[in-house]
């Protein structure tokens, strides 16, 4: 089960991830842990664990992938944050239902932010160092009306910021976000460390 952020709280705005189990065998589905019967549906955002974030993760190599390309499930509605830069998963998640929260909608292109997904720190992996960087400077903050804030990934796991890890300017106060300091690990040799995070568009 996918629940990085481990949220428990009752949403409040009208944000939808509604799958309907379509399973072949008609039997019972679980999804993040809560099981939907044949023919029903269920918004996954009504539980109370579960965040955007953790379906985001899930769509990309997790549960949810694997029971939408079994044919399990089908998405039937959904208007979470999906921006898609790669075409190839764009196409997979249009393929299972869902339509939007893929792109920025026309005349929305001069947004003062980008997303960076899926990219690997800089950093010698030796169980000794702890600090690494990103090949970009991220926004850690506010911007545009967002508040946004680096996500990291180690060996597919969401760490918690300020508890296994915390963030630095490099170069000092000021100069930008680019550094990640690890607290509670020393990542090994063949470990797996993935960063997504939000960059200024410097084309606006």
């Amino acid at each position: 089960m996918s629940v990085g952020f481990h949220t428990p709280w009752e949403k409040s705005c009208p944000t939808v991830f509604v799958v309907k189990n379509i399973a072949l065998n008609k039997k019972r589905v679980r999804v993040f842990n809560y099981p939907i019967p044949y023919g029903l549906t269920r918004d996954l955002m009504e539980i109370d664990y579960v965040s955007e974030a953790d379906i985001r993760h899930s769509l990309l190599k997790g549960e949810l992938k694997i029971k939408l390309l079994e044919k399990e499930i089908i998405v039937v509605d959904s208007n979470i944050d999906l921006l898609q830069f790669d075409e190839c998963q764009k196409a997979f998640l249009e393929s299972v239902g869902i339509t939007k929260g893929l792109e920025v909608p026309s005349g929305l292109n001069d947004i003062p932010f980008l997303f960076r997904q899926g990219i690997y720190l800089i950093g010698v992996q030796d169980n000794h160092n702890r600090i690494f960087t990103t090949p970009d400077k991220f926004i850690q903050g506010p911007l545009g009306g967002n508040i946004f804030k680096i996500l990291i990934r180690h060996n597919g796991r969401d760490l918690v910021e300020g508890i296994e890890y915390i963030v630095s300017e490099g170069g000092g106060a000021g100069t930008g976000y680019d550094t990640i300091i690890f607290i509670s690990l020393t990542p090994k040799p063949n470990s797996v460390i993935v960063a997504d995070y939000v960059v200024k568009n410097t084309s606006v």
